[in-house]
């Protein structure tokens, strides 16, 4: 029985591996048109790694993956293959390292935040057994408690919720990194 996937991605019958077909008309297809670097330092194009994005989000995790270039006109050029898969190896290594930011400050965010509760819920349990009992006493007091949960309340939403998506792209970013990359000429 066939997955959904697998009526809209080919499976490679030697490796396995499920395979991402993309058609160039030629090698600077690959490229973002707007970068005027030489050949060697150009970035990917956007559109083509959000074409990579979203098959993989459609394929299951534990499907090994093998971005495959077709090449209609033109001539084989080990030079320029080795080029594009430097330049998808940078991309992904750039997307992942910009997610693993992500992820660590989120994290030193939160601990910054669950200090600073902390810091607030004990200032209001000290101060809690000495209160004056005036208004403005009691109002700082209240304030000092709703801060403190309101700030330990985020930590946690934070690392729980806002963490979920770049956990998720660096993921996706980590399995494209390692996907197998070929060429396919018709010339």
């Amino acid at each position: 029985m066939k997955h959904d996937y697998e009526q809209i991605f080919k499976r490679d019958p030697e490796s396995g591996k499920i395979v991402i077909e993309i058609s160039l008309n030629d090698y600077l297809e690959f490229f973002h048109e707007w970068d005027n670097a030489v050949f060697k330092k150009r970035d990917m194009h956007p559109e083509l790694a959000e074409f990579l994005e979203e098959c993989s989000r459609d394929i299951p995790p534990k499907e090994a993956l093998d971005v495959r270039f077709y090449l209609a006109d033109e001539p084989r050029d080990p030079q320029k293959e080795e080029v594009i898969r430097s330049s998808y190896r940078n991309y992904f290594d750039a997307a992942l390292s910009f997610e693993e930011g992500e992820v660590k400050r989120t994290v030193y965010g939160s601990g910054a935040m669950l200090l600073i509760a902390l810091t607030l819920l004990s200032v209001y349990t000290l101060l809690a057994s000495r209160s004056a009992g005036t208004v403005i006493a009691s109002a700082l007091l209240e304030s000092l408690l709703i801060g403190g949960w309101v700030l330990t309340w985020e930590a946690f939403h934070r690392v729980a919720i806002d963490m979920i998506q770049p956990l998720r792209r660096k993921k996706m970013n980590k399995r494209l990194q390692g996907a197998a990359i070929s060429f396919r000429y018709s010339v």
